[in-house]
């Protein structure tokens, strides 16, 4: 089947990088946010949404020094 954009590509690559330089587990992040894994690496690719508490939630506990409109950039600063 084909598909619009690649695989490997991430909606939101600065935080998924963020997340991977901090050596943060994204089961910790889940588990803050009160869903699954499957859940927050499905919000991270684009196939669901954030909602803003837990946008919010996430950047207050995890990434307090970066702003909530970087870390959802939609795509990587050079």
């Amino acid at each position: 089947m084909y598909s619009a954009k690649p695989i490997t590509s991430k909606t939101f690559p600065v935080l998924e990088s963020v997340i991977f330089e901090r050596g943060i587990k994204k089961k910790d992040i889940a588990e803050k946010l009160n869903i699954s894994i499957k859940a927050l690496s499905n919000k991270i690719a684009g196939k669901n949404a954030f909602t803003w508490d837990e946008i919010c939630t996430m950047q207050k506990y995890f990434f307090p020094d970066i702003s909530k409109e970087r870390l959802l950039q939609r795509n990587k600063p050079a």
